[in-house]
């Protein structure tokens, strides 16, 4: 299966803090990990991979989908990546360019940030990324950024590696100027949409940005 499509590759975890629909309606493949093939169920999407160590997959939802000819991969609990690297990984070896997860975030704190270190290393590899929660957008990126956002909505930005530097935005309420952002620091979380396009850029460094989506 080759993904090198430019429509996202979308990921679908077991963590419960997911939208109310799919979020991505033109991907170019959903790939499930674990029992992130139950959601994948309910939103009518056909996985083309279902893998996992079966942890979180309910026996009704595995024989749904192998009745459907939905190809499964299964991995030992005793492993060294999440399942939802795993899934990840997977989309990289087939090709992906860009790459949306949901049932990424949860009661699991430990995976959910666990999960915001698979977005640092995409930002690594300039493969654009996504999360989506329930309400919130989250986005890891070096060099620059531009969204659509609904005006009035919360900006944060959290540096994701030990400095940022030369980070500047537009259509904020608290403009950046040339600015150096520095792991540890609140500085940059609760800001301001004042335009429904914003844009960031920046010289040096991984920042994640997460906005408030809710409709």
């Amino acid at each position: 299966m080759s993904l090198s499509s430019d429509r996202p590759v979308l990921i679908i975890g077991s963590g419960e803090d997911v939208p109310q629909n799919p979020p991505v309606i033109r991907s170019s493949a959903v790939i499930c990990a674990d029992g992130g093939a139950a959601l994948a169920r309910s939103w009518g999407l056909i996985p083309s991979m279902i893998l996992g160590d079966w942890d979180s997959l309910d026996g009704t939802t595995k024989k749904y989908w192998q009745g459907r000819g939905v190809p499964m991969q299964r991995f030992p609990i005793a492993k060294d990546q999440t399942d939802l690297e795993l899934a990840v990984e997977y989309a990289l070896q087939h090709g992906a360019r860009e790459i949306h997860l949901t049932g990424a975030w949860g009661s699991r704190i430990d995976h959910s940030l666990g999960n915001l270190e698979l977005l640092y290393r995409l930002a690594t590899m300039k493969i654009p990324n996504l999360l989506y929660t329930r309400n919130q957008r989250l986005s890891a990126f070096d060099e620059t950024f531009s969204a659509q956002v609904r005006v009035g909505s919360t900006v944060s930005l959290i540096p994701l590696s030990p400095v940022v530097e030369g980070v500047a935005t537009e259509g904020l309420l608290y403009p950046l100027v040339d600015a150096t952002l520095k792991r540890g620091s609140t500085f940059t979380v609760s800001n301001q949409a004042i335009e429904e396009n914003i844009s960031l850029r920046l010289g040096v460094g991984i920042l994640l940005l997460r906005v408030w989506a809710k409709a």
